[in-house]
């Protein structure tokens, strides 16, 4: 039976444009492998620091003791998986960002999943950044929070 309150925070969620945040900084692990390289990471990281989002540090070299369940969301990190077919919901989807949140500390970590090789798609990494630092998506055409990876942008502006 699902909890009245867990109710409440995903409809919380879902209508608010921003409904977490990180208190402390967090650290971006690549525990997808050398294929993800860093350029792709910290030209993503740099769209949202540019909007004032922060992070520690970026961890190239995966850590074998955190990165070894993609299904386990590590306090105090980012980090990033590449997923396998049965990953991943529907032949559309990309990727998926799995984030954890308490109403007390906000934002407790992320995970987000890739498609092997997508990662190269133009802003599909710098998108599920934007759901690891606490955004929804955003049904207007051009915004880098939209759902559609056709329709995305590389523009941000709060709806």
């Amino acid at each position: 039976m699902v909890s009245v309150l867990k109710i409440l925070l995903v409809q919380y969620e879902a209508m608010t444009f921003k409904p977490w945040e990180w208190k402390k900084p967090p650290v971006v692990l690549n525990c997808y492998g050398p294929r993800l390289r860093h350029v792709y990471i910290k030209n993503s990281i740099n769209f949202w620091e540019s909007l004032g989002e922060k992070i520690l540090f970026i961890q190239e070299t995966p850590i074998k003791s955190l990165c070894q369940d993609k299904y386990d969301i590590t306090p105090g990190f980012i980090k990033i998986y590449q997923g396998t077919d049965a990953s991943f919901n529907s032949e559309a989807t990309m990727a998926y960002t799995k984030r954890k949140a308490s109403t007390t500390t906000g934002l407790v970590g992320a995970n987000i999943i890739i498609r092997p090789g997508s990662y190269t798609i133009k802003n599909l990494l710098t998108h599920e950044f934007g759901h690891a630092f606490g955004y929804t998506h955003v049904e207007e055409i051009g915004h880098i929070m939209h759902p559609v990876t056709e329709k995305m942008g590389d523009k941000f502006w709060i709806p």
